[in-house]
């Protein structure tokens, strides 16, 4: 398995796999597939192209198999947090360590950024994923109840993680 930051070129791979994600996962992202599939692939390219935006991608061959974007914050009293959002790994590849490469990448340019820490969102009832989440450090600092409502009138509960670094961390 290969990681690396996506670029522009990778937009079309890119916008399969988001959709994938979300067609797949609903109950795992805000985003839908209903509105995302509409979206131009200038969307895409502009996402990969934002500066506060790295995507990270796991590769099996020439696949892009898992990704995760680490969303950086421009606003100064914010600067010092990041976010990990869109994390998925292909449905053809879950349960095969993936996500943990990719996730660890993030937080290592999180450090390199000199971030003090990392925030992320997971459904509550997503028990995997948490324990993903929690094998890196994060803790639970909240939950929002009913933050997602599916089109089934489902609602989805959130927990919010974060992982704080020490300022004396080194990247």
């Amino acid at each position: 398995m290969r990681i690396r930051v996506l670029t522009k070129e990778d937009t079309q791979i890119y916008r399969e796999l988001r959709l994938q994600a979300l067609e797949h996962s609903p109950t795992a992202f805000a985003a839908s597939y209903e509105e995302e599939v509409t979206y131009e692939p200038h969307y895409f390219e502009n996402f990969l192209n934002n500066q506060n935006h790295i995507v990270f991608g796991a590769f099996e061959k020439e696949q892009l198999v898992g990704m995760v974007t680490l969303k950086t914050n421009t606003r100064l009293k914010l600067r010092h947090i990041a976010s990990l959002k869109g994390i998925y790994v292909h449905q053809d590849y879950q349960g095969e360590g993936i996500s943990k490469p990719i996730i660890a990448a993030a937080i290592m340019r999180a450090k390199e950024l000199r971030c003090e820490q990392i925030h992320l969102k997971v459904n509550v009832k997503n028990q995997i994923a948490k324990g993903v989440y929690t094998s890196f450090g994060f803790e639970i600092i909240g939950m929002e109840k009913d933050i997602l409502k599916m089109p089934n009138h489902q609602y989805i509960d959130e927990y919010h993680m974060a992982l704080y670094f020490d300022e004396w961390d080194e990247a």
